[in-house]
């Protein structure tokens, strides 16, 4: 190998080298969270516990949730497994139950979802139960309302209908379409 090809390897060599190294230098720099998408939890809790008050400062209603989540995006909530108990003294004698709840920011509907189920705790009369797969739900004013099939079962009797509105305080239930039962005496 003669001198100038020596010179010519070498210049090769150190620009392979040097372009390698500011490759490398540029990927360092660059920031890494860019590439990765943003989680977006605003708040996370578990096993979480909220009591709201009336007017009188007693309380009305407890929810209760193994996993209680905010989104920082849009504000709203979601929990799951989550139930909400109406307490004895406020003379609602229901307990609803869902595999999730959700909560828009600023709203104070539940919306229920995924096996729902919801009785009374009634002590002078049979326990009822509400079956279905969705459930909106006003702590507020106390009424239950869905579009979806319903099975409810009382005394032995069995009813499926399509959409139902329940106020809660006056326990009693109003079916909206598709009615159909097997009543036992």
């Amino acid at each position: 190998m003669d001198r100038r090809t020596t010179t010519g390897l070498l210049l090769l060599t150190a620009a392979a080298l040097g372009s390698g190294a500011l490759w490398l230098r540029a990927r360092d720099d660059a920031p890494v969270a860019s590439a990765l998408p943003a989680i977006g939890i605003g708040y996370y809790l578990r096993e979480a516990r909220l009591s709201a008050s009336g007017n009188d400062g007693r309380i009305r209603y407890r929810i209760e949730a193994a996993e209680v989540q905010q989104s920082p995006v849009d504000g709203s909530i979601s929990m799951r497994p989550v139930s909400i108990d109406y307490d004895p003294s406020a003379d609602i004698p229901w307990h609803l139950r869902a595999d999730r709840g959700t909560m828009r920011a600023g709203d104070k509907m539940v919306r229920l979802s995924g096996n729902v189920v919801a009785t009374t705790r009634g002590a002078d009369s049979p326990v009822a139960t509400i079956s279905t797969d969705y459930l909106d739900l006003d702590p507020g004013t106390e009424i239950a309302s869905t579009r979806s099939k319903v099975v409810i079962e009382y005394a032995g009797s069995v009813v499926h209908a399509t959409g139902l509105r329940a106020p809660l305080r006056e326990d009693r239930l109003e079916l909206l379409a598709d009615v159909r039962g097997r009543y036992t005496r």
